[in-house]
């Protein structure tokens, strides 16, 4: 019946493990719903603002109609557009972050000084036209967001301006931008562009390396930058003021040629820079530590009956549960003071309120400060692990299984010399 009674503690304190874990789940969709109405709020700013933006600079296309005869001596037409890339491109860009509120929600907003400039070399297009002719070119411009611009921008071709206008001609370089038309005449032999753009955008800036050789240059006053997209800066520069960014990219890094006919080129997955992060997510912060739920009650749970073992005193399967339930609210408590409050001090705050009421709960029912003073000292031991796993992302799953083994090895220690079958044994009925 000894047996039984230790026997059926455990099975029931396993039973109320798993039943914590229902609140547990519901407080993590919790997250993920409160993380969508943050998502909503961006994208509801970004409705009369803009998203985030793509930069590409000019490409050149010629348009050509070839008349072609089929075997019954009828002709047709036939469109073909050749496009062809700078030699060189260099992006100039200045950024000023800025922070909007939507309700409690913030969101990070830019405004980008942009100067692109570059050079095309027609000396081998011009060989290519030499015995065929071509109806029109034009130069484009790759903005993703067109609600950005807050400028008129005007093309300076070989001291020549020329008026950009919305939308593309042909969009198998470029979805989204600008362009202009452009004469060649015999005696031009290359093509020295500059355009300056102020873009408005919303958490990513990220550019096109469609130059032969192509220079990025940022700088901004924001300095919580996230490098993205498929090339790294070469040079890198990062302080309390700001940061500055430089990337060299040249046309053997990526996938695409520097000229093609016709063909659609996927030149998307090559874009590259910058994205302004806000220094806290509190959403994937909270996320994070909430998969440390079940270790917590575990972990609060071997405390308890570590000291059922050692006092000889019993408590009731509903005492674990209301403690477990005290665990569990420690996530939302966190999750809603943490959108209007730092995440440390969120954390701090309900970490202390839930480890006060589960020791002030401990002492009362064993009526014993000292059981309840080791009850609160090992909780901020368990709640202070957390915090420090969670700030060593690369470590916390190696740092986690070292302390469960530590955990365990200390439980096998204190209980090396305890009879399973005599313990409790004034306590044979639950």
């Amino acid at each position: 019946m000894k047996k039984e009674s230790i026997t059926l503690r455990i099975i029931l304190i396993s039973a109320i493990i798993f039943v914590l874990l229902i609140p547990l789940f519901m407080i993590e969709s919790l997250i993920t719903e409160r993380q969508s109405y943050r998502n909503d709020a961006i994208k509801e700013v970004s409705k009369s603002w803009a998203g985030s933006q793509v930069v590409g600079g000019p490409v050149l296309t010629l348009h050509s109609t070839i008349e072609n005869v089929d075997q019954k001596g009828n002709s047709f037409f036939i469109n073909k557009n050749y496009h062809y890339l700078p030699d060189t491109l260099e992006y100039l860009v200045e950024v000023t972050p800025e922070k909007r509120h939507r309700g409690i929600y913030e969101i990070m907003l830019y405004s980008a000084k942009i100067n692109i400039r570059g050079s095309i070399n027609l000396e081998k297009i011009k060989e290519r036209f030499q015995n065929q002719k071509y109806d029109e070119s034009y130069l484009s411009i790759n903005i993703s967001d067109l609600r950005g611009i807050q400028n008129d921008p005007q093309l300076k071709i070989n001291q020549s301006v020329y008026s950009l206008l919305p939308g593309l001609k042909s969009k198998e370089v470029y979805s989204s931008g600008l362009f202009s038309d452009v004469n060649i005449n015999e005696q031009t032999n290359k093509l020295d562009f500059s355009l300056d753009i102020q873009l408005n955008g919303l958490d990513n800036l990220s550019f096109l390396p469609v130059g032969k050789s192509t220079a990025l240059n940022v700088k901004s006053s924001w300095n919580n930058p996230s490098f993205s997209g498929a090339y790294l800066p070469s040079v890198r520069e990062i302080n309390q003021n700001g940061f500055s960014a430089n990337w060299r990219v040249n046309y053997f890094n990526r996938s695409f040629p520097q000229n093609w006919e016709d063909d659609k080129e996927n030149i998307s997955p090559s874009a590259f820079g910058v994205k302004f992060l806000l220094p806290v997510d509190e959403y994937q912060k909270t996320m994070r530590i909430s998969k440390y739920g079940l270790m917590i009650i575990v972990l609060t749970f071997l405390s308890f009956f570590m000291i059922e073992l050692f006092s000889k005193r019993v408590i009731h399967p509903i005492q674990y549960l209301l403690v477990g339930l005290a665990l569990v609210i420690f996530y939302s408590l966190l999750l809603s003071i943490s959108e209007y409050v730092t995440f440390a001090y969120s954390y701090l705050f309900s970490a202390l309120l839930v480890i006060s009421l589960v020791g002030f709960y401990v002492k009362s029912i064993y009526k014993s400060l000292k059981i309840g003073s080791i009850m609160f000292g090992i909780l901020i031991g368990v709640y202070g692990l957390m915090y420090v796993i969670l700030q060593i992302q690369d470590y916390s799953l190696l740092v986690g299984n070292i302390v469960l083994f530590l955990v365990l090895a200390l439980i096998m220690f204190l209980t090396r010399k305890l009879n399973w079958y005599d313990v409790l044994s004034s306590k044979s009925n639950l």
